[in-house]
């Protein structure tokens, strides 16, 4: 036993000693925050928009057809006072396709895709009248939830993108800790030129995302 302990302590010793000087172990670290308050997202009729039954007929041949636009209401109730943001997922990633130069791809979510790999279309989503406790905020948005800017009513709300209100604006826009969130979220939805879609057959609107709350 003596022995292989002390060919043990040679093997360390040697390392120690060694010219490169190399770690031979790295650290792992879990950390996390386990939070007190829950806070519960809704939405309004289900989170479901329906346009019903488009005629192809009724579809612009060369320039995209828009839809009526539609609005949700977004609440989110928290147990207590907490730091929270939204961050929006597009289900159907990839799907989405140019509404104009103003708003390109990265801006929409994706519609589903029709027979033969056809996108179909995409929508935007916007936040407007957001209120705190029912006193209205400005929306701050965020790619990383460290690094803040506005986000006036009227800015799409990009994939995969965190927003939340805000206690501050400018350069000095920070989150603001809140009990009760409340949004219209406008949805403006699209379908891209008739003559690129196989209309001979029913095409599904197939639109799906998710708002996640994360705590900041």
């Amino acid at each position: 036993m003596k022995q292989s302990l002390t060919m043990l302590a040679a093997a360390f010793l040697l390392a120690a000693v060694s010219p490169a000087h190399a770690s031979s172990s790295v650290d792992l670290s879990v950390k996390g925050l386990i939070t007190p308050s829950a806070c519960t997202p809704l939405l309004s009729d289900g989170g479901v928009v329906d346009h019903g039954k488009i005629a192809a007929k009724d579809l612009n041949k060369y320039s995209n057809t828009q839809l009526p636009d539609a609005t949700l209401r977004l609440t989110i109730n928290c147990e207590a006072v907490t730091l929270i943001a939204l961050k929006s997922t597009d289900n159907r990633h990839g799907t989405s396709i140019v509404h104009s130069p103003s708003y390109p791809e990265p801006s929409a979510f994706g519609l589903g895709l029709a027979s033969g790999n056809r996108k179909i279309g995409g929508y935007m989503l916007k936040m407007l009248s957001s209120t705190a406790e029912g006193t209205p905020r400005g929306v701050i948005e965020s790619v990383d939830g460290k690094t803040w800017f506005d986000a006036p009513d009227g800015t799409v709300w990009q994939p995969s993108w965190m927003r939340t209100l805000s206690a501050a604006t400018g350069s000095a826009a920070m989150p603001l800790p809140m009990k009760v969130f409340s949004s219209d979220l406008n949805i403006s939805t699209w379908i891209f030129h008739a003559n690129y879609l196989p209309i001979a057959e029913e095409i599904p609107l197939d639109g799906n995302a998710t708002l996640d709350v994360v705590y900041l």
